[in-house]
């Protein structure tokens, strides 16, 4: 299920400590992460990731985990109520005058391969601003832009705070602080940006114009693209939230 509220420009994103779990839980979790590493041909890597424990309508509060906890929850949702993993990310939602933007996953990525969605996208990283335990989640888009299209924050039209998404699935809550823009580029411009950008993240960059929405997302599926489709429909671009799955 997936709803979106409004985000303020004065939500904050606070960080605590981490919380430290049984050594039985600790042995599921390793036993899993190998499992995940032996079998995955992709680029798996153990990274932090920002986990929300506490949501209120202008903040979340979390801390940083292992990447390994996330998959293991995903692989075994039992350990939800162990772990209580609800990764935050940023997500961008761009338009240029060529359309909506968006960018398809490749192949090789540990989750949602060859998905289409929203972009920039990434997980709140440990590497972002902090003054005082409040993350500067915008500086966090701002460099997934660079990173991820190699566009630079002077490039955007028009930016403003658009709304916070969550998605509660089975396997955990996730949380989207989605970033709304202009791209004063473009889509040409935008996809030789993206040929040089630092992190490979997508195979593919295309602009999709509004007219052209409901045809293009028509056969996609995954989670990326129901969050765009919900997305887009609460901007009134889609007749049919529901079309994408």
């Amino acid at each position: 299920m997936i709803s979106i509220q409004k985000l303020s420009p004065e939500f904050q994103l606070l960080q605590h400590d981490t919380s430290l779990f049984s050594s039985e839980t600790e042995a599921r979790v390793n036993e899993l992460w190998q499992a995940a590493l032996s079998t995955s041909n992709s680029r798996l890597f153990n990274g932090l990731v920002f986990s929300a424990d506490t949501v209120k309508p202008d903040c979340i509060s979390g801390s940083f985990v292992e990447y390994r906890y996330l998959i293991a929850q995903r692989m075994d949702p039992r350990l939800k109520q162990v772990l209580n993993i609800n990764p935050v990310s940023v997500m961008g939602f761009l338009s240029c005058k060529d359309g909506v933007l968006f960018g398809k996953r490749p192949e090789w990525v540990a989750t949602r391969p060859n998905e289409w969605g929203f972009l920039p996208s990434s997980y709140i990283k440990p590497d972002v601003f902090s003054h005082d335990g409040c993350l500067d989640y915008v500086k966090s888009f701002l460099v997934e832009l660079k990173n991820e299209l190699n566009i630079e924050a002077q490039d955007l039209n028009d930016f403003s705070h658009h709304s916070l998404v969550v998605e509660r699935t089975l396997e955990g809550d996730h949380y989207a602080l989605v970033m709304k823009a202009d791209v004063a580029l473009s889509v040409f411009s935008i996809k030789n940006a993206h040929l040089n950008a630092s992190e490979d993240e997508y195979a593919d960059v295309v602009a999709v114009h509004p007219y052209e929405l409901d045809s293009f997302m028509a056969d996609k599926t995954g989670r990326d693209i129901s969050i765009a489709a919900s997305l887009l429909a609460d901007e009134g671009y889609l007749a049919l939230e529901s079309d994408c799955a």
